[in-house]
Formats: C-alpha cells, sequence, structure tokens
C-alpha cells in the first residue's frame, strides 16, 4: 500500500500552531538545509549559519500565531532566517580578527581569463544544468551529489545566489528580497556560480569513461 505524501507547508499550518512536535520535525527537514545556505549567502560561516537558523526555527515557533498567512510559509521562514544572519553578520564584521581579513572569498572572481572573447563576452554561456539530462550522463545522483558538494565549495553567495535561482528556482525579485542583491549583482554571481559548476560537471563526464573501463 503506498504511503500517503506528506502534507504541504499550508496544510501543517494548524498542526503547527496546536504544537505538535510531529508536523514541527516534518518541517524542519524540508526547510532546514536551504536556510542554512540562505544564512551562508550572507556572509556566515557554517557554524554561525547553523547558530542562526537553530535561532530563527525558536522564534518561528514563537511568533507562529502572528504569521497572517500574507506570504507563504516558506517565504516567512526565510525572511526571519535573512534578518537574523544580517544582524549576526554585521556583528561578526564588528569583531573580525586579522585570520579573517588575511583570507577573504573571492566572490566576484574565479573565472578564468581564457572564458572571455576579446570583446568581453563568454566564449560558452555559463551552463545551467537544465540543459543536461543528468540521468543520461553518469549515473543521475552520483552527478546530482557531485554537483551539491561542488556549489557548497563556492563562496557563500554565489552559493545562495545559485541555489535561491537555480535549485530552489527563485525569480531575481524574490531573491533580491531574500539576499538583497540587485538583479545585475545576482546575474554576476550567478554566471560565476555556474562556470564553476560547469567545470566540475565536465571533469566527471570526462572521467566517467576512465572509470567504467576494466
Amino acid at each position: 500500500m503506498t504511503a500517503p505524501p506528506d502534507p504541504n507547508d499550508e496544510e501543517l499550518l494548524p498542526r503547527l500552531r496546536a504544537r505538535e512536535e510531529a508536523a514541527f520535525r516534518l518541517l524542519v527537514r524540508r526547510h532546514h538545509v536551504r536556510l542554512v545556505a540562505v544564512a551562508r549567502g550572507l556572509s556566515l560561516p557554517q557554524e554561525a549559519a547553523e547558530e542562526v537558523v537553530q535561532e530563527a526555527w525558536i522564534a518561528a515557533m514563537r511568533n507562529l500565531d502572528g504569521f497572517e498567512g500574507r506570504s507563504s510559509l516558506r517565504t516567512w521562514l526565510t525572511g526571519i532566517v535573512v534578518l537574523m544572519a544580517r544582524k549576526a553578520a554585521a556583528a561578526r564584521r564588528r569583531t573580525r580578527t586579522f585570520s579573517d581579513l588575511a583570507g577573504p572569498d573571492d566572490e566576484e572572481g574565479g573565472v578564468d581569463a581564457d572564458a572571455f572573447l576579446a570583446d568581453g563576452h563568454w566564449r560558452e554561456p555559463p551552463w545551467h544544468w537544465s540543459e543536461v539530462d543528468l540521468e543520461r550522463a553518469l549515473a543521475g545522483r552520483q552527478v546530482w551529489a557531485a554537483v551539491q558538494e561542488a556549489i557548497g565549495a563556492l563562496p557563500p553567495l554565489q552559493a545562495s545566489v545559485i541555489r535561491q535561482r537555480d535549485v530552489e528556482g527563485l525569480g531575481a525579485r524574490e531573491t533580491e528580497a531574500m539576499l538583497g542583491l540587485s538583479e545585475a549583482r545576482q546575474r554576476a554571481l550567478l554566471d560565476r556560480a555556474r562556470f564553476r559548476i560547469r567545470a566540475t560537471f565536465e571533469r566527471l563526464t570526462r572521467e566517467a569513461p576512465a572509470r567504467a573501463m576494466p
């Protein structure tokens, strides 16, 4: 017998307001990783991002009765994380150490000059994984896991933008509202992130035949 599908966020809402623990666990399982990525995109390291999201979950549950449904529950949760992450990032900037200043993440760089023509245009447009059938190119799950790992290795803003725009499928305006990044800034970060992910995917596809040989 097929198990019934999990309820969506709107269906969970009455159970959350009734403080049902199983509903809360489902909500956390559904959104936690994405919310940590949002916090990371606001210049927080992984540990600090995890702490912010944990605090955001507590704040969300305390204020759930005030949620009026003017936006989706997902957007409301993201807004809480963005607000708290910005405060945490500002506090970290006020207390940065010399070691922090020694090696900032390269958000804008990371693209080889050979990737561009003399007139400044890309030799090949930045890759988008919608162009690739992952199930046909290698074992789809293996490739997707590698791509996710590559996203995690990106500078935080690049990782956050590519997750919001490409993985989550959000538009430029919604991403701007969440991350405070203009559409032009998103485009610059997104192009560089896609370029790096493309390099990872192409390396995997080159290595696949060699791994398949006896």
